[in-house]
């Protein structure tokens, strides 16, 4: 099956690649958040420190903000199991570090453009009545993983909330994907990939979602030794996280992800834009763990290890949605 120029894409589709691209700099910008210690930069939520803009030192601190805020700060640590006794004016004072609420304060307002592109595309899903439910979806998903947001500070950077705050956020990068693909211009063909089926592609997917799940778990012990060590413990957390039995298998189930993705591209012989994407970001993805594994926890290749791990599930899932088969026939990917 020959490989045709693909078909120019709709203002939804733009949209949607548009709300892609943000939010996958938006895992990367969370990324540099776990990887400094920033979650906590910002005590409070939407506001840091009491504030729209926060202080560049603790002397701008306000603490009369801060202390008529103690009530509820204590009442979500009991919420999370956290002690209450321990959240005083005092002890948040003493946490105060510019460098990092200036990170987590510049993640959150990245938030902003994702938010306003993801709310365009309802818009103009619900205007041209091309996929209106996953418009809404998408733009749901957004303002819930931004609401979520407040439970990930309330919770003190709980392992498993920071985690569910990622889920949420691959949940809305499914839905902007399909929108990708299933809205083109009306009576014309969607995308198609030859030479590969669903169900093969599903093979590749489902190693991919099962890596991003034992991934999940590793940062959680990194995200642990962090906030009992210090970001200036790295070099040593190899070695304790190399006895894991999670991280053995992590690391050798990303061979199973490189023979499927050697398999499927062999099918297509290699071509289209996104098979050579996905085989690339595979290769990427396995160096990085190489060096992750051999030379300690760099906080550098983990926030690209984490990003492009984001965007290999939108391009998987995007040849998986073109690999079914189409009497039409299709276009090049």
């Amino acid at each position: 099956m020959r490989y045709h120029r693909p078909v120019r894409k709709t203002g939804v589709q733009r949209l949607a690649l548009t709300s892609i691209i943000l939010l996958i700099v938006l895992i990367f910008a969370g990324a540099v958040v776990r990887v400094t210690g920033s979650g906590l930069g910002c005590p409070d939520w939407p506001t840091c420190w009491g504030q729209l803009i926060p202080p560049t030192s603790v002397d701008q601190v306000d603490r009369e903000k801060l202390a008529a805020d103690i009530p509820r700060f204590k009442k979500a640590a009991k919420r999370f199991g956290r002690d209450p006794d321990d959240i005083t004016v005092d002890s948040l004072i003493a946490e105060f570090d510019a460098r990092q609420t200036w990170i987590e304060y510049l993640n959150r307002l990245l938030a902003t453009p994702m938010a306003l592109a993801s709310f365009l595309l309802m818009i103009a899903c619900l205007r041209t009545k091309r996929l209106p439910r996953y418009g809404i979806a998408s733009f749901t998903l957004v303002i819930i993983n931004a609401l979520f947001g407040i439970v990930v500070v309330a919770s003190g950077l709980h392992t498993g909330v920071v985690t569910a705050h990622m889920a949420l956020a691959f949940a809305l990068l499914f839905v902007l994907t399909y929108i990708l693909w299933a809205a083109g211009r009306v009576g014309a063909p969607r995308t198609q990939i030859p030479q590969t089926s669903r169900i093969q592609v599903m093979v590749l997917l489902a190693c991919v979602m099962a890596e991003w799940a034992l991934g999940s778990q590793i940062r959680e012990m990194t995200d642990r030794l962090q906030m009992e060590r210090g970001v200036g413990s790295r070099a040593s957390w190899i070695a304790e996280i190399s006895e894991s039995s999670l991280y053995l298998i992590h690391r050798s189930f990303s061979w199973a992800i490189l023979l499927a993705a050697l398999w499927l591209g062999l099918k297509v012989k290699w071509q289209g834009f996104v098979p050579r994407l996905v085989l690339t970001l595979v290769g990427a993805l396995m160096v990085m763990g190489l060096i992750l594994s051999t030379s300690g926890i760099h906080a550098f290749i983990q926030v690209l290890h984490v990003g492009l791990a984001g965007l290999l599930v939108s391009a998987v899932f995007y040849w998986w949605l073109a690999a079914k088969p189409s009497e039409k026939g299709g276009e090049s990917a």
